[in-house]
């Protein structure tokens, strides 16, 4: 990994990854077909909606789980979980979802200091209605809260200054002060040689914002997690191979999930394909999160990029075998035996 925007080779700063997102607490119900047809939902997907319809939604649904989530701050916690040192940017209210949100990073040894909205006039910390079809998809409504009011001023430069890589979701660009606040962020990273990762986060995301996700990924990031579908959207074609050829010519490394055909790494024209890991799937929610966290590990600890998906596979695993989108069993433990 010689590449400049990813070699780490030298860099000795006091946090492994700081993660910027939105900060969200998931409430989780299982749904079947009829239910997204009738609320209009494409299955799979991602749609951001307002307070009002998050009621609406949760009058019919009975929740199976509520914990804390977000596409970053899942990865984060996953890594800390690993034993990694690790930080987290996002914004909450002081309320009962926002002060959850925070204890829970904090148990898990997250450092997280970002300012707590007091004003009660404030909208209210983000959630995310995560909608699990027999199926095991997932389907998101994401009321953003006070979450995309995230700004420049959030950004905590001798953080990431502080950081071997800074890992941001592509959920934030729906907000001009969140995308401001990036931008800052990545100009820091870049000054401080702090890697920067990022995750296209949803198609419907990339999108709306394709030509800023690839001057990202051109100029920027040394490293870009995707799924087939998200990866296909951000080149435009159907065709997944036609993607990855494209993808070939890049300058950063992608790591690609596809669901149980395992995944793909791509980098310097080279393809290098990793095995799903077996498992019942329950449900997918955070898979991809996991999976960014166990490969960012891997090349925390210096592997190779076929161990470092290895990683991913084996904590999207876990994931997909449970409701929500934090670990219950020990990660480190489930690395060990696969001899990782």
């Amino acid at each position: 990994m010689n590449n400049k925007k990813i070699d780490i080779t030298g860099i000795n700063k006091k946090i492994g990854v700081t993660g910027i997102g939105n900060a969200i607490v998931d409430v989780i119900a299982n749904v079947d077909d009829d239910f997204l047809e009738m609320h209009s939902m494409d299955k799979g997907t991602m749609r951001l909606i307002e307070e009002h319809d998050v009621l609406k939604l949760k009058s019919g649904i009975n929740a199976v789980r509520v914990i804390s989530g977000g596409s970053a701050a899942n990865t984060i916690a996953g890594l800390s979980v690993l034993g990694n040192k690790t930080a987290f940017i996002g914004k909450i209210k002081d309320d009962d979802f926002g002060n959850a949100f925070e204890q829970e990073l904090k148990k898990l040894g997250v450092f997280f200091n970002t300012a707590k909205a007091g004003d009660a006039d404030a909208p209210s910390t983000a959630s995310c209605i995560v909608l699990t079809t027999p199926d095991a998809q997932r389907t998101m409504c994401t009321c953003l809260g006070i979450a995309g009011s995230i700004v420049p001023e959030d950004i905590d430069e001798n953080i990431i200054a502080e950081s071997k890589m800074l890992y941001i979701e592509g959920y934030l660009w729906d907000k001009d002060s969140a995308k401001s606040a990036i931008r800052k962020a990545i100009d820091v990273a870049k000054e401080s040689s702090t890697v920067i990762a990022m995750s296209l986060s949803d198609k419907f995301c990339v999108d709306r914002h394709r030509d800023e996700f690839f001057g990202i990924i051109k100029e920027d990031a040394g490293l870009v997690f995707a799924n087939e579908v998200e990866i296909m959207s951000l080149i435009e074609t159907e065709s997944f191979e036609e993607a990855v050829e494209h993808c070939k010519k890049l300058p950063c490394i992608f790591a690609v999930t596809r669901g149980e055909k395992g995944s793909c790494i791509i980098f310097k024209g080279e393809i290098i394909y990793v095995n799903a890991v077996s498992t019942g799937v329950i449900d997918s929610t955070g898979a991809g999160d996991m999976y960014a966290a166990g490969f960012i590990n891997g090349w925390l600890l210096g592997k190779d990029l076929h161990a470092c998906g290895r990683m991913g596979s084996v904590l999207a695993a876990e994931i997909i075998s449970h409701y929500g989108a934090r670990p219950e069993k020990s990660l480190l433990e489930l690395l060990a035996q696969e001899g990782l």
